[in-house]
């Protein structure tokens, strides 16, 4: 599932979960990526739980306001 939405400086963002296994030692991440500005630096947080599916489940409920608060948590991908 993926989900956009807007910063605070108007660029187009999308989001989507990426990687992790229930249980793995590898956590999922929330991706950030810009539509508008596609020369911007991905952008990512990691899952607090780690699994793919609670953090597609939180995506999903999150609105777009949700969703600025994680982005504004992110970090960018080295």
């Amino acid at each position: 599932m993926r989900l956009t939405f807007m910063d605070d400086q108007f660029d187009e963002w999308e989001a989507y979960v990426s990687g992790g296994q229930p249980g793995g030692a590898k956590a999922a991440r929330l991706m950030f990526v810009c539509i508008s500005t596609p020369t911007r630096r991905p952008r990512f947080v990691t899952h607090s739980s780690g699994d793919p599916a609670e953090a597609e489940h939180e995506l999903r409920h999150r609105d777009e306001a949700g969703l600025l608060e994680l982005f504004k948590s992110s970090q960018e991908l080295p």
